[in-house]
């Protein structure tokens, strides 16, 4: 299924339509730190990836395509916090990721941490280390300032 996504650049202030060719649903098996197999439902939209399992929402990614090869994560969460750690925010990623490289995305960022830390966190540093932590996992590269966490998919 063909989604057209529309995207508003800031930089340019201009709007551009770039389609996403990812199937709309299906399922994942995935190993997760308990060593147990889970089946996850994958469901892409225009701009979001929401995940499920058994029919309970347990991923949700919002993103940008700024062009046919570069994506932009705008925010991504466990819809609960008594699943961090368990490996489902991995599990996710990395499927994602890995579904945006076969579709000709070659560049993916996303910010590290955010000026307020979420609710159970003692405040931004101790977020933005556990997010750069987490990127690091999933084979992103931390820039130098550790603003901006980058993967380069090929």
């Amino acid at each position: 299924m063909i989604y057209e996504t529309e995207v508003r650049l800031t930089r340019r202030e201009e709007k551009m339509s770039i389609p996403v060719y990812i199937r709309k649903e299906y399922f994942r098996a995935v190993d997760l730190t308990d060593k147990s197999a889970h089946i996850l439902e994958f469901h892409y939209r225009p701009e979001t990836v929401d995940v499920y399992e058994k029919g309970l929402s347990v991923f949700h990614m919002h993103y940008l395509l700024e062009s046919k090869t570069r994506a932009e994560i705008v925010e991504f969460y466990l819809t609960d916090f008594a699943l961090r750690g368990k490996g489902y925010g991995t599990a996710c990623m990395r499927e994602i990721i890995d579904q945006f490289g076969k579709k000709g995305v070659t560049m993916v960022t996303a910010p590290n941490g955010y000026e307020l830390a979420p609710l159970g966190y003692t405040g931004p540093d101790q977020y933005r280390k556990l997010i750069a932590g987490f990127y690091e996992k999933t084979g992103f590269s931390i820039s130098g300032d550790g603003g901006i966490a980058m993967k380069i998919l090929g």
